[in-house]
This record gives structure tokens, C-alpha cells and sequence, in this order.
């Protein structure tokens, strides 16, 4: 059936007040040689614990947190001497004052390594309680470890979302979390435990196939999953332990790879609450959730380990849920410079899912709005993983290497059609139902490994990067139609095994020809090869017949940077990336076919360092070909070129540790630019919506003090919309706003949460499509496509009580 041209609908303005001001983007870790490290102004030396001092000079080794404004932020011990003196040496390190770090001659937070020294004294004198701070002694000499702070931005519109935001609205999932990345947009719409659809800048990600998605250093992204290529289910973490999520839209940094289409996200993990943390929460409609967590005293936040169980009955019929998941990190800081980050957890979880709904039996009454026309949809996932990462700050160059293995199942079954295609197959008597099983087994091994060292070209603050990756996926998988009445297969779509090979090397170089002038760039090269074995042709079972494919791509990126104005850059960008197709689509010996994707963008950044914040840019991505869902399949299908250019705004603001608020808007106009059967030139892409807003805010204060603890409040909320959203067929979807809150007291080892998810009770959709289905087993069903929906969650209540031990 033909595609009508889609026509343009003019974006209602609602909401455009949401665009207000926003946090300051928080520090994430780049490395130290794009700085000036810290300089001591004021340091005192160790007070002997209890005035008991020994014959020798004693150096306790640690690591030190400098703010932008010279104080020490936080100090952790590197190598421990003892209790008391690793207490004293924290307690003189936190006195200490220096000139902050400077990147562009603008004051940054910085890490260092430093060492408390407790002087000794002779057997024959008297002990002092503590030096003098006016003749203090010599110190053993600083290293530069990491910095933190805004890295170099590979475009105007590149961002991170800190603690402070994350933990400003409510979040079920760590999906949610990605909803305070500019021009994002999630929905749940096949159960709570299968990956959210995701949309960034014009393009429906689906399930992550235009999202590049890393957590802890571990790829989450899935090559060739059955259910959709880049598949990432992201319930394996936790909203507690995200650190801060960094945003890197487009196609412009030599590290971005595979499924880096419309951008790059990625969660650093950690846990701030020293001690043991216990939460339990209950919930709307029969949830539990119980979180578990600890991170040990004089540690980084990077060492912690957690856990959680959490269970639904849902909203309505065949929504309930279950999963659990444990989460474990450690750090380690050698005396020689070297660090060890180890990273483990795993993950399991089961769900229904309701499933699609004709959109007119809902809003003419004929069913209920929860209603379920398959009840046999739900699935099951588990995810294991591991990384160890080794690196070392010196002056002028860091190296790292970090090995990781991944193992995950999925097991899906849905039906988007009713019974369709049964009749289109010429089924007769008693229909079966067009309900399929996906099965997904892959095993992920792989490694990335870089270098970056300063050099002197055309100044002191250039630099160069190599880098490496290797990644290796075994995929079992297969799809099946299966019986209404047994649930025994009545035809088996696929049954494969596949073998995808991924080895790509990159550099990265940073020029400073002029003081306010910054050239960063360089190529990202892939070679990629997949082996399949086929043990089902055209729906006969065969002999493992086998097919191998492989190609090549080469990337190159650029961006300028320019130090227009005091606190006002101006930055250009360009980048060519790809992402990779489905293995089952390639024949053998042909040549890898990738989807090549050209980036441009170009826009302004200003930030006064603490207060306030903001991007305004435009940009344009082309897509050599795209893929689109098709519900007959299940899956993501080929679809012609297509073209995105839009405007993203961002803006934030922060009073010192009161309030902060977090805002942005992305507008896109996605079209294609190239015709197909299905599809005209022109043509606006389905489901892509045109307009996103966010907003997250908190207001924390000191409201008294009660048996000699503070208690504090703390009230924040997020706003979301969707807007002009284009459906196959020329019809357009239905707007989204939604508001969910939280209220929130703690007496410092008791806390008392309340979040509203939903606050409004919007009545709205997580899911649009548009085809043709049979619900009501008709022998000759209408061919004629209709809208067919999910239903969003309503009202949401959760009350949670947390203890800090």
C-alpha cells in the first residue's frame, strides 16, 4: 500500500515557558595534561593524633578534590597508614587553599595526588600536639591526576547532566534518567522490562539503533539482536548509582562508533552516601521496591556496591513485573600512579505486556482504556557483565586499558496485529493469532585501550590521542510463530547463529594555534565482519548453511572552537559516522553495507563557571538509508535516505546548593530524501516527533534542627513534552506533557520521600503506530490502516523510607 504524503502540521506552542534556566553542566573526567594542575597556596601538616608523636616523619598518601574556587572539596586516602593518622591526614588535608586549575585560563574543579606529612620528633624532645602552620614543612611534590570539569566540547549542544539533576525528579529506571538529556524523549511501551524507545533529535532510536549507549565503560548497545539492531536494555542499573550522564550529539568525536548516530550517552557510576543505605518503597497499584547500597568510609564514590528488588502488579491487566539486579565497583589507587576500577553486576527480570490497542475502540468506549487483546506478551531478560580497567595519570599523558565481558538473554512475545496475517496467508476455521516469540542469546567480549600525551606543535596545551577497540558478539537467536491454542510453533522465521567482529583504532588531535582558538579532530576506522549459519531457509529447516560478509569504515571529525567573548565560545562541527546492519540481512560474500551518516552543526556556548549556563545551536544529519518499524515483521526495516535539521537550546542556573533548574528544547524537521514504494521524497519520517521540551528543578533548604541534626527539605519535579508527532498514512499523534514530582525530609540518618509520577493524570500514549490489524477474527479483514496505541501510565504514588547507617 502506498504512503500518503505526510502534510505539515503547525507545532501548537504549549509549555514554552519550560524553557528556563538549568544547572550547570557537572564535571565529568577528562585528562590532565588539557589543564593547569592546581597550585598550593596554604597548606598545614599533620597533627599527631592525640599529641603522640613518633621519632620519624610519617607521610600519608592521598587524593584530593580542589573546587573552582581553591578549597579542597573532598580528600580520600590513597594508601592507608592507620585509622588515626589517616583521619588527622584527611582533617589538615581539608584546611589546605589553593590557585584552582585552569583550562583556557578559566578556573576548573581538579583531582590531585598530594601526601600529608606528621613530622617526627627526636626521643628527647617534647612531642609539639601540631606544627606551626606559618613555617610549615617541606611536602613531597603533587601529581596531576585527573581534572574534572566541562571537557573540551565536541560541539556547541554537548552536554552533562550531573547527581544534582539526575536526583532532581523522580526516576523509575535508569532509562527515565536519559529523559534530562537535551532533545530526548523515552517511553515504555511493551512492558516494564523491555528497552525503552528512544527519541534524540528527529530519530526514533526505537530500542537504541541511533543511540549509542555505554554505562561504567561497558557497551549496552546489542549488534544484531533479533528484536532490533542495537537493542540496549539499560534495567540493569539503577537511578541511585548514576554519577552523572554525558550527552555527545552527532557524529563529531573520533571515539563515538557503531550506533553513534544521532549521538552518544554515557553513565558514570557511583554512590555518594558513606556507609550502609537501606530503601524501601510501596507503591500505586501493588509496587514494591527495596534498594540496598554501600560505599565504604575515606573511599571515592566509585567504590560502592548495590542492590535491588522491585515487583508490580501494573496498571491494568498483563502489566505486572519483576526484577532484580546487583551492581558492584571498586577502586584502587596504586603508590606507582596506577589505577584498578573493577566493575561486575547482573541483572534479571520477567514481565507481561498489554500490548497494542486500536486507538478508536479506546476513544469510542468500546474498550476500556487498559484493555489487553493478547494476553500471551511479556518476556524475559538477564544481563551479566564485567570490566577491569587499568590507567595511569602522569604529567602530560595518561594511558588505560579496559577489558569487559558481557552475557544476556532476551525472550520476547508480542503481537502487533491480531490475526492479520493469518487470514493474509490464507487461514481459514479457527485463526491463530499473529503472536511471535524472539529468542536472543549473545555473549560480548572486547576491550578499549587509548593513549593521549601532550605535545608541542603549535603550543603547550596541544595534544594527541590513540585509541583502540575490539569487540566480538556469538548470537544465538530465532523467531517463531506460534499456535493460538498450544502455544507449540506453527513457523519458525529465523533460527541463526551469528558472529560479528567489530576492530577500530582512532586518533584524536587537539591544536591551540592561537590563545582564544582551539582545532580538535582527527578519524575514527572500523573494520567489521559477521559469519552467520542459517539453520532456517524461507521456513524449511535446513543444514547449518553458512555466510560471511565484511567492510570497512572510515570516519573523519572536526570542530572548532573559538573564545568569542569572555565566558562566550563559538564552535563548528563536522563528523561522518555509521551504524552497522543486521547480519541476517547480508549475503555472502558481499560487502558490509553500512548506513553512513554526515553530521554538521554550529552554535554558541556561554558559562560564567558557577551560576549560570547555556548552548544555543543548529544542526543537520543526513542518512545515506534509515530504518523505519514495520509491525508485520517485528523489526526495524530499510527505508530510503533521509535528512534532519533543527535547532536545540539548553539552559541552565544554579544557586549555590539551593536551587538549581535544568531546561532545554529541541526542535527537528525529519524528512526523506529519496522514494520507495512505501515512501516519497519529502515525505516526513514516522513517528519522529518534532518538538521536545524538558525541565527538571530542586529546591533544597534547612528547615531546622532536630536532636542536634539538620533536617532538610527538598522539593523538585520534571516536566516533559512531545509534540507534532507524524504517524505513516498522513496521520499525526497525539501531544504528550506530563509532570512528576517529589517531596522529600531527612533527619541525617532517616529520610522520608514522597514522588508523584504523573502528577496531571494526562491520559496519553507511550506508543503510536499505523497498519492495518485483526483484532476481531474476521475471516476478510479491512486492509485499511488505523492507529493503534499503548496506553501510558496514569497517576502514580510512591512512598519511600530510607535509612543511612
Amino acid at each position: 500500500m502506498g504512503h500518503r504524503r505526510g502534510h505539515r502540521r503547525t507545532v501548537r506552542p504549549f509549555a514554552a515557558s519550560l524553557l528556563a534556566c538549568a544547572i550547570v553542566a557537572t564535571a565529568y573526567e577528562v585528562h590532565a595534561h588539557d589543564v593547569a594542575p592546581p597550585k598550593v597556596k596554604t597548606e598545614t601538616p599533620g597533627a599527631w593524633p592525640g599529641g603522640r608523636a613518633d621519632t620519624h616523619d610519617v607521610v600519608v598518601p592521598l587524593v584530593l578534590t580542589v573546587n573552582d574556587d581553591g578549597h579542597v572539596e573532598s580528600a580520600e586516602i590513597d594508601v592507608s597508614v592507620g585509622a588515626e593518622l589517616d583521619a588527622a591526614a584527611i582533617a589538615a588535608a581539608k584546611t589546605w587553599t589553593f590557585e584552582p586549575a585552569l583550562r583556557d585560563g578559566k578556573p576548573v574543579a581538579a583531582k590531585i595526588r598530594a601526601v600529608v606529612r606528621f613530622v617526627g620528633v627526636p626521643a628527647k624532645e617534647a612531642p609539639p600536639v601540631a606544627a606551626s602552620p606559618a613555617d610549615p614543612p617541606k611536602t613531597e611534590p603533587m601529581q596531576s591526576v585527573r581534572v574534572e570539569g566541562t571537557a573540551p566540547p565536541r560541539s556547541a549542544s554537548d552536554v552533562v547532566r550531573g547527581r544534582e539533576v539526575v536526583m532532581a525528579a523522580p526516576h523509575r529506571t535508569a532509562s527515565d534518567v536519559l529523559n534530562v538529556v537535551p532533545g530526548v524523549f523515552v517511553t515504555q511501551h511493551s512492558g516494564e522490562g523491555k528497552a525503552h524507545q528512544i527519541f534524540l533529535r528527529g530519530f526514533d532510536a526505537v530500542h537504541g539503533q541511533d543511540v549509542e549507549l555505554w554505562v561504567g565503560g561497558i557497551p549496552v548497545n546489542e549488534v544484531s539482536n533479533i528484536h532490533g539492531q542495537g537493542y540496549a536494555d539499560l534495567h540493569f542499573v539503577m537511578p541511585e548509582v548514576i554519577r552523572d550522564v554525558t550527552s555527545t550529539p552527532g557524529t563529531f568525536d573520533p571515539r563515538q562508533g557503531d550506533f553513534g548516530v544521532a549521538g552518544t550517552i554515557r553513565m558514570r557510576l557511583g554512590y555518594p552516601e558513606v556507609g550502609a543505605t537501606a530503601k524501601g518503597t510501596i507503591g500505586s497499584f501493588g509496587t514494591r521496591r527495596l534498594f540496598l547500597a554501600y560505599h565504604p568510609k575515606d573511599t571515592s564514590e566509585e567504590t560502592f556496591a548495590a542492590f535491588e528488588d522491585y515487583k508490580t502488579d501494573g496498571f491494568g491487566p498483563n502489566r505486572a513485573a519483576r526484577r532484580g539486579s546487583m551492581i558492584a565497583q571498586g577502586t584502587h589507587h596504586f603508590a606507582n600512579g596506577v589505577s584498578l576500577r573493577v566493575l561486575g553486576s547482573t541483572y534479571t527480570g520477567r514481565f507481561d505486556s498489554a500490548g497494542v490497542v486500536p486507538a478508536a475502540d479506546i476513544e469510542s468506549g468500546r474498550l476500556d482504556r487498559f484493555a489487553v487483546l493478547d494476553s500471551k506478551q511479556g518476556g524475559f531478560s538477564v544481563r551479566h557483565q564485567v570490566l577491569i580497567e587499568l590507567h595511569e595519570d602522569d604529567e602530560g599523558s595518561r594511558w588505560s586499558i579496559a577489558p569487559f565481558l558481557v552475557f544476556r538473554t532476551l525472550h520476547l512475545r508480542q503481537n502487533f496485529t491480531g490475526f492479520f496475517l493469518d487470514t493474509q496467508r490464507g487461514g481459514a476455521g479457527t485463526l491463530n493469532s499473529d503472536n511471535t516469540q524472539q529468542i536472543n542469546n549473545s555473549m560480548t567480549g572486547g576491550v578499549t585501550a587509548s593513549y593521549c600525551k601532550q605535545v608541542s606543535l603549535l603550543s603547550k596545551r596541544d595534544s594527541i590521542e590513540v585509541g583502540v577497540y575490539g569487540r566480538y558478539d556469538d548470537i544465538d537467536q530465532s523467531q517463531r510463530r506460534l499456535s493460538d491454542v498450544n502455544d507449540s510453533p506453527i513457523a519458525t522465521l529465523v533460527d541463526a547463529n551469528v558472529r560479528a567482529t567489530d576492530v577500530a583504532g582512532y586518533v584524536d588531535l587537539a591544536l591551540h594555534p592561537f590563545s582564544k582558538l582551539a582545532l580538535r579532530g582527527g578519524f575514527r576506522a572500523d573494520a567489521l565482519s559477521y559469519a552467520v549459519q542459517d539453520r532456517v531457509i524461507n521456513g524449511n529447516a535446513v543444514p547449518a548453511q553458512g555466510r560471511a560478509a565484511q567492510g570497512s569504515h572510515i570516519g573523519p571529525k572536526a570542530t572548532i572552537d573559538w573564545a568569542a567573548l569572555p565566558n562566550v565560545h563559538l564552535l563548528g562541527s563536522f563528523g561522518q559516522g555509521f551504524r552497522s546492519p543486521q547480519a541476517r540481512s547480508l549475503s555472502d560474500g558481499e560487502r558490509t553495507v553500512f548506513t553512513d551518516v554526515t553530521s554538521w552543526e554550529v552554535g554558541a556556548r556561554y558559562s560564567d563557571g558557577r551560576t549560570l549556563s547555556g548552548s544555543l545551536a543548529g544542526f543537520l544529519t543526513t542518512l545515506s538509508d534509515d530504518l523505519v518499524f514495520d509491525p508485520e515483521t517485528a523489526r526495524n526495516e530499510r527505508v530510503p535516505g533521509t535528512l534532519r535539521k533543527g535547532i536545540a537550546a539548553e539552559l541552565s542556573a544554579r544557586a549555590g546548593d539551593v536551587l538549581m533548574l535544568s531546561s532545554s528544547a529541541t526542535y527537528t524537521d525529519a524528512t526523506f530524501r529519496a522514494s520507495d514504494a512505501n515512501f516519497q521524497k519529502g515525505d516526513r519520517l514516522p513517528y519522529v516527533p518534532e518538538l521536545v521540551l524538558r525541565s527538571d528543578m530542586a529546591l533544597r533548604h534547612t528547615l531546622a534542627r532536630v536532636l542536634s541534626r539538620k533536617l532538610e527539605g527538598q522539593i523538585g519535579g520534571g516536566i516533559e513534552g512531545l509534540a507534532g508527532r507524524p504517524l505513516p498514512f498522513g496521520d499525526t499523534g497525539s501531544n504528550v506533557f506530563l509532570v512528576d514530582t517529589s517531596v522529600s525530609l531527612r533527619l541525617q540518618e532517616v529520610e522520608l520521600r514522597f514522588d508523584v509520577f504523573n502528577l496531571l493524570d494526562a491520559k496519553w500514549y507511550d506508543g503510536q503506530f499505523v497498519y492495518a490489524s485483526n483484532f476481531d477474527r474476521l475471516q476478510n479483514p479491512s486492509r485499511v490502516p488505523v492507529r493503534h496505541v499503548t496506553v501510558g501510565p496514569p497517576r502514580t504514588l510512591w512512598l519511600t523510607l530510607a535509612l543511612y547507617i
